[in-house]
């Protein structure tokens, strides 16, 4: 996807967590939190030169749609393209730290998501804290990339 689709995906789910009770509505709260900070990644990656902007969409590790002449989509094999959680697919070479330290923030965001969804322990206060802040450091590197690309 293109760096401006991300951005405002990210934009449009960021709003959308401050509608939702963090601990009432917390699946789709999780999610949309949790597919924010995939997209932050995402774009943070494009932002980096790391991986290519283009208007393909992944849908397996691997596997794109992307736009044909005559207005249709077709399956093609390309590289890694846009991540659907951090390390799948994985992104291969080294990264910047930015995206070392963005990736650390999804992961301790990622650790909740079987334990809550899944029935086995249930969310509290310091969960949502922690995610919060997980997402909110996601969001300052996506925010510091964003305004190193404008300079």
């Amino acid at each position: 996807m293109k760096i401006t689709s991300h951005l405002d995906k990210f934009r449009r789910m960021t709003d959308l967590l401050t509608r939702l009770n963090p601990i009432d509505d917390f699946g789709l709260w999780y999610w949309t939190s949790l597919t924010a900070g995939t997209t932050a990644y995402n774009a943070s990656l494009h932002l980096t030169g790391v991986t290519r902007e283009e208007t393909v969409f992944s849908t397996i590790p691997g596997v794109h749609v992307v736009p044909q002449e005559d207005g249709t989509y077709a399956r093609e094999l390309r590289g890694p393209g846009d991540v659907s959680h951090v390390g799948w697919p994985a992104i291969p070479g080294p990264l910047p730290q930015e995206l070392v330290d963005m990736e650390a923030a999804l992961h301790t965001l990622e650790q909740h998501r079987d334990p809550c969804l899944r029935g086995y322990r249930e969310p509290t206060a310091e969960i949502v804290t922690e995610c919060v802040n997980s997402l909110a450091s996601v969001t300052s590197i996506l925010e510091a990339l964003t305004e190193r690309r404008r300079r």
